[in-house]
């Protein structure tokens, strides 16, 4: 007959850590930017 081995806790993953999503947010805060001058530009246009 086979050994039975006990089963293993398996070790857990590192949660990221917040450096990840400094270019996510920098990205998005840039977009952000943009739109608002391209609607402030067309409102002094008109």
């Amino acid at each position: 007959m086979g050994k039975f081995k006990p089963a293993k806790a398996k070790k857990k993953a590192k949660p990221r850590s917040a450096l990840s999503a400094i270019p996510c947010l920098i990205l998005l805060v840039s977009g952000m930017a943009l739109l608002s001058l391209l609607f402030y530009s067309i409102l002094q246009s008109g």
